[in-house]
């Protein structure tokens, strides 16, 4: 049975498996328990310590895009706790995974569709040299012993996961996992016999492609089948009115999409505005042309903030209640020993830390504990103002999505020491100096047990604060820091 349709009751039950199964004259569901080769509840990629690595689901259950249903299993359902298909590729966890799955079916079929579309380390990571390189090869097995291949390819009906990435052969699946994207598409088989098998297999290069769910399309309804889903489509009787809200209003949701013929408006929540107050003030810096007037516009933009700024210290301990994300770019002395404690504490609750160029100086003397738990580090020093190169570290993390592989930046490029006692740092890109090549981290997040805290050594004035690049990482990084 599809997961999480227990709570239903007999007669909503009854309801919904009537509407879903109008077509099961027509779509087949397969079973991908036995290929599943890993976690969604753990990192996918790099390393299964990697939880932001993954593809975090909205619902498990059996789901659909467009007229298509597809299942996306719990890990807390499967028996081997694995619920995704991920194939050798890449580097690190996913270089450890089987190369080639094989699922069982046992019918003939029109079409096949795919749930899934992504990788990691998929396009446009590498750019136009990987572009078109072959991601995946789906052979099916016909009895009588022929043989049909699909290939599916890098930047056409793969893209990377992590991103909004769109490539020209798939489709995103909207509303399906809480950041990060999956996409679906479909393939015609040629051959008219029975589907004994279906392997899939990577290429064992630079992309580890991911496969969700597959559904095959058994062919049209017959005439008393297309009756029998016309009556399917009618309103159901209402759910028993001790069932929970949630699962009435899940049932509504699915027929609305349905009938409206769009999914995605019928199913999508309402955006999550993310409260955020950046705090300025200081020496050396234009605090509210840059940090408060560009910054504010380029984290509002998309309507998916509220940003708030001041520069006056007395007024960040009442606000932080109401924030989801305090962004500090001061270097002015934060004194008040309860608005201390009040950061802590704020980190403390898992809320998200921005920290920004002039609040990653060790500023503060009497204060070690920030720079030592929430920075993991410091900067005593900073090269001549001037132009440096930025190159991605870890391109495929969410902070760094439709950022430039390297870009260059007239900047301060900030001579960082990580803290060997302090809290250990992910560093997600370096700033080269184009004349010595020494290179100091400028982007990275800081491993807090609670907090999800990203920290942006660039921005010293308008050259950084006006770059596309600069405005993508803030972007990228107040979304990450908001859990989004």
């Amino acid at each position: 049975m599809p997961e999480g349709f227990e709570a239903l009751g007999a007669e909503g039950l009854r309801d919904l498996l009537a509407y879903v199964c109008a077509d099961e004259t027509r779509y087949r569901i397969l079973d991908l328990a036995s290929a599943f080769t890993a976690n969604t509840s753990r990192g996918l990629f790099n390393s299964e310590d990697a939880k932001d690595e993954t593809l975090r689901f909205r619902k498990f259950g059996t789901i659909k895009v467009g007229e298509v249903p597809f299942d996306i299993v719990s890990p807390a359902r499967s028996s081997t706790g694995n619920n995704i298909i991920v194939l050798k590729g890449g580097n690190g966890f996913a270089r450890t995974l089987p190369q080639r799955v094989e699922v069982k079916t046992g019918f003939a079929a029109d079409k096949l569709y795919f749930l899934g579309g992504v990788g990691g380390w998929a396009y446009p990571w590498g750019g136009d040299a990987l572009k078109d390189k072959p991601a995946a090869k789906v052979t099916l097995h016909f009895a009588g012993g022929a043989t049909e291949e699909i290939l599916l390819k890098n930047g056409v009906e793969f893209a990377d996961y992590i991103g909004a990435f769109d490539v020209p052969g798939s489709k995103e699946a909207p509303d399906l996992v809480q950041r990060g994207q999956v996409r679906w598409f479909s393939k015609d088989v040629k051959g008219r016999d029975v589907i004994e098998r279906i392997s899939i297999e990577s290429f064992n290069n630079e992309i580890a492609p991911a496969f969700v769910g597959i559904t095959a399309e058994l062919g049209e309804p017959s005439a008393s089948g297309s009756s029998t889903q016309a009556a399917a489509l009618r309103a159901p009787s209402p759910l028993p009115p001790e069932e929970k809200d949630g699962v009435r209003g899940h049932s509504q949701a699915l027929l609305a999409a349905e009938g409206s013929g769009n999914a995605r408006e019928a199913r999508a929540p309402a955006a999550n505005t993310t409260r955020v107050l950046i705090v300025g003030g200081g020496s050396s810096h234009d605090f509210d042309r840059w940090f408060n007037q560009e910054d504010s516009k380029t984290l509002s933009a998309d309507g998916r903030a509220t940003v708030s700024y001041t520069d006056k210290p007395d007024e960040i301990l009442p606000a932080l209640k109401d924030l989801q994300v305090l962004y500090l770019s001061n270097n002015q002395p934060l004194k008040n020993p309860a608005l201390r404690k009040a950061i802590f504490d704020f980190a403390e609750a898992g809320k998200g830390l921005l920290l920004v160029h002039p609040a990653l100086w060790y500023n503060w003397a009497d204060w070690p504990e920030y720079n030592r738990v929430l920075v993991g580090g410091g900067a005593r020093s900073h090269d001549k103002y001037g132009e440096f190169e930025v190159h991605a570290n870890l391109p495929q993390h969410p902070v760094m999505a439709g950022v430039p592989g390297s870009f260059k930046i007239n900047d301060e490029l900030y001579h960082f020491e990580p803290d060997k006692d302090g809290t250990p740092i992910q560093v997600l890109a370096y700033g080269n100096n184009l004349q010595t090549g020494k290179s100091y981290p400028s982007v990275w997040i800081v491993k807090h047990p609670q907090a999800r805290i990203v920290c942006i050594a660039l921005g010293h004035d308008g050259k950084a604060h006006e770059l596309e690049a600069y405005k993508t990482i803030l972007r990228n990084a107040l979304k990450w820091t908001a859990g989004k």
